[in-house]
Formats: C-alpha cells, sequence, structure tokens
C-alpha cells in the first residue's frame, strides 16, 4: 500500500528520514524563500490562508492533490511525531518531550500501519482530559462566541452530527488534539469533505483576530472536531502517544506514568463530581 504521511513545517528543520513522511511547506504563499519541500501553494490550495488554518492549509492541499496516490495518509507535525515504540502507550501522556539531537539520532520505525488499520479505523494522539468538559475548556482558552457560533454551523449544515458534538464536547472531558491522524485515504477524504464545508462557513461569520494565539481558531476547532467526526462515525480508534522533540528539552518537562494517571483519575473525579457547561 501507498502510505503518505504529512509533515506540515514552515521552516527549514532536520526531520527523521523515512520513505513514508511526506514534507510539506505550510502557508508557503505567506513565505518570501522557497523551502526544499513541496509547498501548499499549488493546484486547489487554502494556502493564503495559514494564519488561521494552520497545518489545516496543507491537510487542505494533500486532500484536493494527493486523490490516487495514497491508500493511507496521516498527518503530523515537523516537532510532533507518534511515539509508536512508547512502553504503556494506554498510560502514557498525550505527549512528552525529547530532545532533538537524541530524537533525530534514533531510527524512527513505523509499525504494519496496513495491519493496524485493520483492527482500527484511524490512529489518533492520546486523549488529555480536564475537570470540566471540553466545550468549557475551549471557553476558557479561546473565544467563546466562536464555539457557540461552530456549533450553530454544524446544526444548519450536518444537523445529524449535533449528538456526537454534544456527546463528545459538552458530555466529556477529554479529547484527542494535535490534528494529527493516521487512516485510510477513503475516511480521510470523508473527513476532509465534512470538516472544510463547516470550517468555511464559519470563516463566513466569525470575526478573525490578528491576535498570534487567537487568531489559530481553525486549527483548534479541527482539533476537537476530528473526535466529533470520530464519535459520528463509531470509529475503532488506536490511540498512541505524541513525542516532541525540542530543543530546550529538560527531564523534568516530562512527568511518570504514575503521575500522569494521578492527574487522569483526579480530573475525572472533579469532572463527575462537578461537571461545569458552557
Amino acid at each position: 500500500m501507498n502510505v503518505k504521511i504529512i509533515v506540515c513545517t514552515h521552516k527549514v528543520v532536520d526531520m527523521p528520514q523515512h520513505e513514508y513522511f511526506f514534507p510539506i511547506e505550510a502557508g508557503a504563499s505567506l513565505h518570501h524563500e522557497a523551502m526544499p519541500y513541496v509547498p501548499d501553494n499549488t493546484g486547489e490550495n487554502i494556502s493564503s490562508k495559514n494564519q488561521h488554518y494552520c497545518e489545516l492549509t496543507a491537510h487542505y492541499w494533500a486532500w484536493k492533490n494527493l486523490k490516487g496516490q495514497a491508500d493511507i495518509i496521516g498527518l503530523n507535525h515537523y516537532r510532533r511525531f507518534f511515539d509508536f515504540n512508547r512502553k504503556w502507550q494506554r498510560f502514557s501522556p498525550d505527549r512528552s518531550f525529547t530532545s532533538v539531537t537524541d530524537f533525530l539520532n534514533k531510527q524512527y520505525i513505523f509499525p504494519d500501519l496496513e495491519k493496524l488499520l485493520h483492527d482500527y479505523d484511524i490512529i489518533l494522539p492520546n486523549s488529555r482530559n480536564y475537570p470540566f468538559c471540553v466545550s468549557t475548556q475551549y471557553a476558557a482558552w479561546h473565544i467563546v462566541d466562536d464555539w457557540r457560533i461552530l456549533k450553530e454551523v454544524i446544526r444548519e449544515l450536518s444537523p445529524e452530527y449535533i449528538p456526537a458534538f454534544e456527546t463528545s464536547m459538552e458530555h466529556r472531558n477529554s479529547y484527542s488534539g494535535y490534528n494529527m491522524f493516521i487512516t485510510k485515504w477513503d475516511l480521510f477524504a470523508e473527513y476532509s469533505e465534512w470538516l472544510f464545508k463547516i470550517l468555511f462557513e464559519v470563516e463566513k461569520r466569525c470575526k478573525l483576530s490578528d491576535y498570534p494565539v487567537q487568531s489559530r481558531i481553525f486549527g483548534y476547532m479541527s482539533e476537537r472536531l476530528i473526535n466529533v467526526f470520530c464519535e459520528y462515525k463509531k470509529l475503532r480508534i488506536k490511540h498512541i502517544p505524541v513525542i516532541m522533540p525540542i530543543d530546550d528539552f529538560q527531564p523534568y518537562m516530562n512527568p511518570t506514568n504514575l503521575r500522569y494517571c494521578w492527574w487522569t483519575m483526579r480530573n475525572d473525579l472533579a469532572f463527575k463530581i462537578a461537571p461545569i457547561s458552557i
């Protein structure tokens, strides 16, 4: 099977080498100098929207321009990769850190993705949980009116998704983030069709912020919407933790599995005792 794992980047960086990796320059229309990666501003694209869509401009480019070239498609980032070799994955934090040097000095190994995607429908990062529901978490970190517009758009354009939205966003306190996944092309295309239909309509109704954090609105929304899609489709999900190579890594940045499990149980208990929802 032909496998392409997109590696989104906005700058030239050292990356692990593997035949599956397919580096894409995200936001190429906004850059003055060409990079040694496939640019996301050829063919049908939304490269110029990168400020607000983040890695989704590479996602969109792949959806519109790689059809027929990949049986299995995935997305990760130049500093976020699936940690397939981590032990006790189920009990691991959603992310851990390592130094760039140590990460690049080790061979990056994929499992048998064809077999894995026979047993599961999609690979997502481990979930991160909170002492309140996902919708409340969005409202606390981002702009709550945008979230209300998002639900309104889903109700208008895809009303059949509202029960899945309410279940996964308003009645759960965890979600799988980072806009990372690996799945088969047909499911990727179906998800992309639904995702961008929703986000393009939300874009028409929201006041887009120039503030660096909040300007990434559609990247934040899509991190959560893939969970809604999986809930609606009742997909079999294989969760894998994420490894993040960084330049200023220090060992104290990584909690032990035991401490992480304690945090998770504490948040789950708080959520059950006094669920808070916007």
